[in-house]
């Protein structure tokens, strides 16, 4: 099941970064908008490593 989750968390991430990049493109608002939406997703993503880490370790 876990590898299942990661699978499903890196395509989004990775579909994630592709609208981004497919939108950079274009300039404007919507463009600004997509690349801090990427940013949000990986900076969440960096948090979710910090507390798994966290957990394995204390559950070790």
């Amino acid at each position: 099941m876990l590898t299942g989750v990661h699978l499903f968390h890196a395509g989004l991430g990775l579909l994630i970064l592709g609208l981004v990049i497919r939108e950079l493109r274009p300039s404007g608002r919507r463009r600004i908008a997509m690349i801090e939406s990427g940013a949000i997703s990986w900076h969440m993503v960096d948090l979710l490593w910090i507390v798994l880490f966290a957990l394995l370790y204390v559950l070790r």
